[in-house]
């Protein structure tokens, strides 16, 4: 999951080549000042549907067969199965959305100052992402002393707490705690920003776009290599150089967007490109086997940048709809919940064990449904009290002394 991602401004570029006519009439960008307050809505309300699509890949069963047993067409259950195995792809708007973010936040910076504060940029990332982050290992820690199914062990203790818990994954395997399994794209985040401000302190706009293009590329040589050798899905679903395409996604979204307030596009060219998006989506849902313990070259090569183009149409159908029409998109219980989402990811797994083992323990009646239900329950239940109290307070002091670029809604 993101930083930016979690308190965001947008984006969009000034020197963007001008439009056609014909493409103007459905189309178009406003330029504004980039030492302003920017702030799109919807791009926290777009986080709450792609945690329902993470949630759905981790809990919801995936047997065409399990649905056939209840009178479910076989044609609908390969749809439903390829819908919720398409739930994996979310983590890709997830990167789209932080590497865009991070990247517009830091160039409004650029502009504004004439340089880049490190210090600040790096402070203001800790201030986000740590304090949840180290409460779950904690959490994880805890829960192994009870559960000795949960054991952590300590090179995946020490890899998650070193912000590698996606390599330890790719040497070992999903944790046996767990709790701490989403963080390891955390992880994969936490490598991107201690990098990336580097480069964008000295390179062009023409350089950013090579670097992206370059990490692209990078992606599709290590996924080719490691498949040559016969690793399995994991080892490349949880390798930081075989994901990169939705960072360089991102990265070239924010470069062409630079610098403007808002985003339009006509409501039936959004509606198009969401779902050329989920189809796309689908597609490698059903046919691409990419957590297969073997995956196929041509699945492997052509499902990954499939997902990061399905992604990358998912957001810009979502890009600026709050102002565009789509009002449901800026209605402020969806917004607080896109605010929460990242507890509600760090949780989710979590209360999905938590609710199993109680249930499991009395044997009640409709318990899988119910653990299902209960299992959501104390995520948000978590998600909203982490964020009260103990996201808050360093949010707050982000905002109010390390920040630059203002961001989110204004208080």
């Amino acid at each position: 999951m993101s930083t930016n991602v979690y308190d965001h401004a947008v984006a969009s570029c000034p020197q963007a080549a001008p439009l056609t006519h014909a493409a103007a009439a459905s189309s178009h960008v406003e330029p504004r000042d980039v030492s302003g307050r920017f702030y799109y809505p919807e791009l926290d309300s777009i986080r709450v549907f792609l945690f329902c699509a993470v949630w759905s890949y981790h809990v919801l069963p995936m047997q065409e067969s399990l649905y056939s047993e209840h009178h479910i067409p076989t044609t609908l259950a390969a749809v439903i199965v390829g819908a919720i195995k398409a739930g994996m792809c979310s983590l890709d708007v997830f990167f789209i959305l932080s590497a865009f973010l991070i990247t517009e936040l830091l160039l409004r910076e650029k502009e504004l100052k004439g340089t880049l504060d490190l210090k600040a940029f790096y402070i203001r990332r800790l201030l986000r992402i740590w304090p949840l982050y180290f409460f779950v290992i904690a959490l994880a820690g805890l829960l192994s002393l009870f559960d000795r199914s949960q054991l952590m062990g300590w090179p995946y203790a020490i890899s998650f707490l070193l912000f590698a818990g996606n390599w330890i994954m790719v040497l070992r395997g999903f944790p046996q705690a767990t709790a701490i399994g989403p963080l390891w794209s955390v992880s994969f985040e936490e490598q991107f920003y201690l990098l990336w401000p580097l480069v964008l302190r000295r390179a062009s706009r023409r350089t950013i776009c090579g670097i992206a293009i370059g990490l692209a590329i990078v992606a599709t040589l290590t996924r080719w290599m490691l498949l040559l050798e016969r690793q399995g899905g994991d080892a490349i679903w949880y390798n930081t150089f075989a994901r990169l395409d939705s960072i360089a996604c991102g990265i070239l979204l924010a470069v062409i967007l630079h610098g403007r307030a808002t985003f339009h596009i006509a409501r039936p060219a959004r509606l198009a490109l969401f779902l050329a998006g989920i189809s796309v989506w689908e597609i490698v849902g059903r046919y691409c086997g990419l957590h297969d313990n073997v995956p196929t070259v041509a699945g492997c090569l052509i499902g990954y940048p499939l997902m990061s183009l399905g992604g990358a149409a998912i957001f810009l159908s979502v890009l600026g709809a709050a102002q565009g029409g789509v009002r449901f998109m800026k209605y402020s219980g969806l917004v607080y919940l896109g605010k929460i989402s990242y507890g509600l990811y760090a949780y989710h797994i979590f209360s999905w064990h938590l609710s199993t083992y109680l249930f499991n323990r009395y044997q009640v009646a409709h318990g899988w449904s119910l653990s299902w239900l209960c299992a959501l329950a104390i995520t948000f239940f978590l998600a909203a009290a982490s964020f009260k109290w103990l996201e808050s307070p360093f949010l707050r002091l982000k905002q109010r002394k390390f920040t630059y670029v203002p961001s989110g809604p204004a208080s």
